[in-house]
């Protein structure tokens, strides 16, 4: 079952799985995108690798030489491969999380890999999504895998919070 969490830039979607998993010591594998923050400005994204709770620069909004970039953000040389490699295996027994589905992989780049694998796994799974390009995963999914949507614009947070948990708190068959 694939759980897909959307919403618009700056929802609170990452902190809600943040807190979730702090609040509900729960092991879940994945990544989380934390924005780095300077002056109220966003200057940059790491990573948080889990279940190690180890943090891996991966953006900066400062220009710097490196082939991949989008409007904002300027990807660090080698980021993608050591995370996608870090993920070639995916632990059976804790769901997985991929924060966040961007457009980077809509191009099948970025950590699109370890995307392509929780598609061919089935794994329990919650993919992160802003919400002008949950369309856009949603036709990646075809028929390959269960899923359903959950919107931050939900009018019900709590139901919004009790999906999101349900899956965190899953495990995987096998």
């Amino acid at each position: 079952m694939m759980l897909i969490l959307t919403g618009e830039k700056g929802s609170g979607k990452t902190t809600l799985v943040k807190n979730l998993l702090e609040e509900h010591r729960i092991a879940a594998q994945g990544f989380l995108s934390v924005k780095e923050m300077q002056g109220g400005e966003v200057t940059g994204i790491s990573l948080l690798i889990l279940p190690e709770h180890t943090s891996i620069p991966m953006a900066t909004t400062t220009p710097l030489s490196t082939d991949t970039f989008t409007k904002r953000f300027y990807f660090y040389p080698g980021v993608f491969d050591r995370v996608n490699s870090h993920f070639r295996s995916i632990r059976r027994k804790c769901p997985f999380i991929f924060d966040e589905f961007g457009l980077l992989e809509r191009e099948e780049k970025g950590h699109y890999p370890v995307f392509g694998s929780l598609l061919k796994s089935s794994h329990p799974s919650l993919i992160v999504v802003r919400s002008e390009l949950t369309d856009d995963l949603v036709s990646f999914l075809g028929g390959s895998c269960p899923y359903r949507i959950v919107d931050m614009a939900d009018p019900d947070p709590a139901a919004v919070r009790r999906q999101v948990l349900a899956l965190l708190q899953s495990r995987c068959k096998g």
